[in-house]
């Protein structure tokens, strides 16, 4: 293998036992560094070992060999970051439970994706690997109960090993970047392809009289780079960074190269990137941190003056590499190839399942290539839960060479008992799953929402040349359609709202209930959750949120003196419920911000402290300090304590009814509140 600078994987299937103690064999057999990668450590093992959640960290690192253990599960990002670890001549043994039986394994990673509370078994995602595998010659099967099987590898020719200067092909591009006036490139390459030692050997070469700087989501990741640049690189946190940039633009730097650009929220990389003259942005084709061609399409639509730059041919390993080939293939790193070059109009929309997509491999490699290159930030995680995960519906947009030029995915909601419904409600609980269907109950008002049925549309996608084209709107027009002979309540959306994605769902019929109050770090947008209701509940439902919506939208911007000047007026049984959930559970200040103003309107109400917050405007800090509190962990504590005093002095009766309905000492649906208003 080292002569061909190729690596294999070696799969070892059978009792967890008795694998692992045939990979420490081979360990010590054949020299190398031999990363070790499992949930459980080994004692006494000489090499360096880690969590399959801990491999990001080794990105942009080197060894010779690793042991991969998925006896109890397949985490698939780390497996595909480890290979990309592994230098030529290298084996990657997987541990697997016996072949036979996979299927029926329950899989301890499906806790990440699965959104259930306990492992599954995942039947669609064995079959592909199962396939996969058995189709390649170059894997190596070890098996507790059959033996060795392998074939030698076919003959190839002489691989030389990289001198330590640059290609051809960096060279080429180094070249380019060396004379560059000003403008934002953008690198794209696989792994092992040299991009981190062509961003280091920008730094080393660069003669401007300005520095370089660096930035990366870890700094252990960025080694190689540093190590090309010989210490001509300033390394920054990305946080701390734009930090400094915020407070004073940046003074005599050249160049910002930022690595694994994907990983860093795009709000944070446009201002980044607007702080300096050159940048060089470098992310992977397909990874932990989702796809390059993806961030091509998606983010770099943005950039005014972007040039981008690719690097083909391997340096760590022989170009057409077994396992890097194979690896790929079971986690579909090449899906966004099989999408026609063509795409013609739309011609048919159809509903597909789980048990389709793995039986038909063009249908999956273009459904998910689809979704990869429209959501960059789609990874190997997202490929486990379409293949396995519960609740989900998928439909396509397909042309007339059946090719699939729009993706849909709906995820079912709700259905939630009204128990657990009130748990979630109350802060006290917050099980997998159900997005906005909790998220209305936990950061709005309506405790109903996890008890209606609902489906969500997750991702959708259409192929960039046919946009715009009403397709989209048509997927969604049938889903609709479908939601309603389902006998579903509602159906809905969550997305980071700008107004042209606004426009677009409200054309499809959407109606916009609720708002997060701080951005997301992912997109820099507030997240938006909009329904089409269907049942009589759902209306009400949706006109409750909007109303509730509006009211928080209107504290938000009227003058606060405005707001003190209305009289008060006696509590409605929701203001009840929601202060009682504040001042007895862990309702948020801004789920209760508009029951807390009608409270403060009523003299009775003392709540110094909180008045102070939200009439006077005192940042936490400050109280807090004034207060000679811990935190503001004790600062929102001494709220909900003056919240219950005030509750007490306006109804005691009241008070203790909710106070009890809120500690699920009442049924959900009680027939004794009517009877206290």
């Amino acid at each position: 293998m080292q002569q061909y600078g190729v690596r294999r994987l070696l799969i070892l299937s059978g009792q967890a036992a008795w694998c692992r103690q045939q990979a420490l064999d081979v360990t010590r057999q054949y020299s190398g560094d031999w990363l070790w990668v499992a949930d459980t450590p080994i004692s006494d093992y000489p090499h360096l070992q880690r969590k399959p959640e801990s491999v990001q960290s080794l990105l942009g690192s080197e060894f010779s060999h690793a042991v991969f253990d998925a006896s109890k599960g397949i985490h698939a990002e780390a497996l595909i970051a480890i290979s990309g670890t592994l230098s030529s001549g290298s084996l990657l043994v997987l541990l697997l439970p016996e072949w036979d039986r996979l299927d029926q394994q329950p899989d301890n990673d499906s806790l990440r994706w699965s959104e259930t509370p306990e492992p599954i078994c995942t039947p669609h995602f064995i079959q592909h690997i199962k396939r996969q595998l058995q189709a390649d010659n170059d894997v190596l099967f070890w098996s507790q109960n059959s033996g060795f099987t392998g074939q030698l590898l076919a003959k190839r020719n002489l691989w030389m090993r990289p001198d330590g200067t640059s290609t051809r092909e960096q060279q080429h591009l180094l070249e380019s970047l060396l004379q560059a006036d000003t403008g934002t490139y953008v690198l794209i390459a696989g792994r092992g392809r040299g991009k981190s030692a062509l961003a280091g050997m920008l730094a080393a070469q660069w003669s401007g009289e300005g520095e370089c700087w660096l930035t990366a989501p870890a700094q252990a990741s960025v080694n190689t780079l540093q190590q090309w640049a010989d210490g001509k690189v300033s390394f920054w946190a990305p946080d701390a960074l734009l930090e400094q940039c915020l407070a004073e633009q940046p003074q005599h730097v050249d160049w910002l190269i930022i690595d694994e650009a994907a990983a860093i929220p795009t709000a944070q990389l446009y201002r980044l990137i607007s702080c300096f003259p050159r940048v060089l942005l470098t992310t992977t084709v397909q990874g932990y941190e989702g796809s390059g061609r993806g961030f091509l399409l998606k983010f770099c639509a943005g950039l005014t003056d972007m040039h981008l730059l690719n690097l083909q041919q391997p340096i760590r390993w022989a170009d057409n590499d077994p396992l890097e080939r194979c690896i790929h293939q079971l986690l579909l790193v090449e899906a966004e190839n099989s999408l026609s070059e063509q795409p013609g109009k739309l011609k048919q929309i159809m509903d597909i399942n789980q048990h389709q997509l793995v039986n038909k491999e063009k249908l999956l490699n273009q459904f998910y290539g689809l979704l990869t290159s429209a959501h960059y930030r789609t990874t190997p995680l997202d490929l486990r839960r379409l293949f396995d995960a519960p609740g989900l519906s998928f439909s396509v947009g397909l042309d007339d060479k059946q090719s699939v030029i729009a993706a849909l995915w709906l995820v079912d909601e709700g259905g939630l008992s009204p128990e657990l419904a009130r748990e979630v409600w109350a802060g006290r609980r917050r099980p997998r799953g159900n997005l906005v269907a909790q998220s209305l109950a936990a950061h709005g008002t309506e405790y109903l929402a996890p008890q209606l049925h609902s489906a969500r549309i997750s991702r959708i996608a259409v192929v960039s040349s046919l946009r715009r084209q009403g397709i989209a709107r048509a997927l969604i027009a049938q889903q609709i359609e479908r939601a309603k002979q389902r006998g579903l309540d509602y159906l809905s959306v969550s997305f980071g709202y700008t107004e042209e994605l606004w426009q677009f769902w409200q054309a499809c019929g959407f109606e916009l209930i609720h708002m997060g109050s701080h951005q997301e770090v992912s997109s820099g947008c507030y997240a938006a959750m909009a329904i089409v209701p269907f049942s009589q509940d759902a209306v009400l439902l949706a006109r409750r949120a909007k109303r509730q919506f509006l009211l928080n939208q209107l504290l938000s911007c009227v003058k606060l003196h405005h707001v003190n000047d209305i009289a008060p007026a006696e509590l409605a049984q929701e203001d009840w419920r929601e202060l009682a959930g504040f001042a007895f559970a862990h309702r948020t200040l801004e789920a209760s911000q508009v029951s807390l103003y009608r409270l403060l309107r009523h003299p009775s109400a003392i709540c110094s402290s909180l008045r102070q917050r939200l009439e006077g405007q005192t940042t936490p800090d400050i109280l807090v300090k004034e207060g000679n509190l811990s935190g503001r962990k004790a600062l929102i504590q001494q709220w909900r304590l003056e919240v219950a005093e005030a509750l007490l002095m306006l109804n005691q009766e009241k008070c203790h009814h909710w106070k009890n309905w809120v500690a699920a000492q009442l049924p959900v649906i009680s027939p004794a509140v009517e009877s206290i208003q």
